[in-house]
């Protein structure tokens, strides 16, 4: 079969690996669709604080894939079944779960390349679970990649005011659209003197991973952009968080750190596509035949931006 490695610094290849055989205790699923996780991927891609460490490394956990063989333990899965799999074994075109993993079952009615997006939304709802996120809130949610749009509307979904900043003005009218009361483009420094004249924030999920706390948190006591006891989660990817222990003293700051999901976030994603009240249409920006994915790395790495939604489409395979 045909993998996507990460061969070093920069550069992914297909490479030919022996196909997988089903066991016992897992179904054999032949990819349809897979989804790319920008800022996760680009990180293992460019050597950052989620590589291995050696070369060739991977990672790729949003699949939209077809049983088409199951092992004699499986109960709850048959073959012909859709699958969406939040396991980790990179974008290839077979792979196995087993029923405890992370996996779900796709209704008929299902837009299968949108669902490629799943693992990415799941990510975004675990992160706003972990926040407790309810309609009494003034959530802040600070870059809007795929983890931030998506995070705006698993916030929303609960019911919260939802205020958002990124220096891309695109993504701030998509989240405009989603339903974010004001957005801010932070291009300019005094945009986030803007954002201190609203009312405090109850919530915060940095989504940006950029050099932001001093503006969230403040500086000294009291000048920062949190109410009291206010909730602040971290789920893009750095090597370091530093911030003003006095500032974060003044709003006894509650620090949480997300990462990936759990089942019940996968299953809430589902339900709220299908209820029309979660929206991963609008993120998708293109399905890319998978024998041009090599291409998508390539400006993955040398122009980011401009990638939002990708989906590979492995339904024809590799030329």
């Amino acid at each position: 079969m045909n993998g996507i490695w990460f061969t070093k610094k920069g550069r992914a290849e297909f490479v030919d690996e022996p196909d997988p055989e089903c066991r016992e205790d897992a179904v054999l699923l032949k990819t349809l669709y897979s989804g790319l996780s920008n800022d996760t991927e680009r990180n293992k891609l460019m050597g950052g604080n989620y590589h291995s460490g050696k070369w060739p490394d991977r990672i790729g956990y949003q699949h939209v894939s077809e049983v088409i063989e199951c092992g004699r333990l499986i109960r709850d899965f048959k073959v012909g079944d859709i699958l969406f799999t939040g396991t980790y074994p990179g974008h290839v075109s077979y792979h196995l779960a087993r029923e405890s993993d992370l996996v779900a079952r796709l209704p008929d009615s299902m837009d299968l390349p949108s669902a490629a997006l799943f693992g990415v939304a799941a990510v975004s709802m675990h992160n706003t679970r972990r926040v407790e996120v309810t309609s009494a809130d003034r959530v802040l949610v600070l870059g809007l990649g795929l983890i931030g749009l998506f995070s705006v509307q698993a916030s929303l979904a609960m019911g919260a005011e939802v205020t958002v900043a990124d220096r891309n003005e695109d993504r701030l009218e998509i989240a405009r659209s989603l339903g974010a009361r004001i957005a801010v483009n932070t291009t300019d420094d005094k945009s986030w003197e803007g954002l201190r004249s609203e009312q405090r924030f109850n919530a915060c999920l940095e989504c940006s991973g950029g050099q932001v706390l001093d503006h969230i948190v403040g500086t000294t006591w009291g000048n920062g952009l949190l109410a009291k006891n206010a909730r602040l989660s971290m789920v893009a990817s750095r090597s370091r968080a530093d911030l003003n222990f006095n500032a974060a003293s003044s709003c006894r700051l509650v620090l949480l750190f997300s990462t990936h999901f759990a089942q019940t976030d996968l299953e809430e994603v589902i339900d709220l596509t299908m209820q029309g009240t979660m929206k991963p249409g609008p993120l998708v920006r293109a399905v890319v035949p998978i024998n041009e994915a090599i291409g998508v790395y390539d400006t993955l790495r040398d122009e980011k931006q401009k990638l939002l939604g990708t989906v590979f489409d492995w339904k024809d395979g590799v030329a």
